[in-house]
């Protein structure tokens, strides 16, 4: 085999395995659940798995709640004291990861963090439809599926 030739086909072979291992790669982006079912809190719904279910907590001048597979949980404070604005929100010392975007056309951020006062990380998404009345904060402490809390956060839509 001539130079030209082994330099064609170790290129060749090289595109090849790189072809493969991009084709392989996990999308990162992509958050879709299986067999998703809608938890209806009639104020907003979410798309979780179908082990979730949600449970009642008592609030006192918010709507709070939460939902749970027993073995991440996530609670929701809905309202316009919720936390007030999304404005309000924003990167801390605490602070481990912080994402602003939309959510079906509503502001959000996604942050994790870390405060001194509480044990475990805190994931949480933030909405706000900016009417003074449609604020959710939606979050849980130490989760073990992170993939599938944002696949969650990302399926949120306020109700009509």
């Amino acid at each position: 085999m001539d130079t030209k030739t082994n330099l064609k086909h170790q290129v060749l072979c090289f595109l090849s395995i790189l072809t493969f291992i991009l084709v392989s790669c996990d999308n990162s982006d992509d958050y879709t659940i299986e067999n998703a079912k809608t938890l209806d809190f009639q104020s907003f719904t979410l798309q979780v798995p179908q082990d979730w279910t949600s449970f009642p907590l008592q609030g006192t001048d918010t709507y709070y709640g939460g939902l749970t597979n027993q073995i991440d949980t996530l609670y929701f404070d809905f309202g316009y004291l919720s936390f007030g604005s999304l404005d309000n929100i924003e990167k801390t010392d605490e602070t481990l990861s912080f994402q602003r975007l939309q959510i079906n056309g509503v502001d959000a951020k996604i942050v994790k963090e870390k405060r001194a006062e509480e044990l475990e990380v805190r994931y949480s998404v933030f909405l706000d439809k900016r009417d003074n009345d449609r604020l959710n904060w939606i979050f849980g402490y130490g989760l073990k599926d992170e993939r599938l809390v944002t696949a969650i956060f990302l399926s949120h839509q306020f109700t009509p």
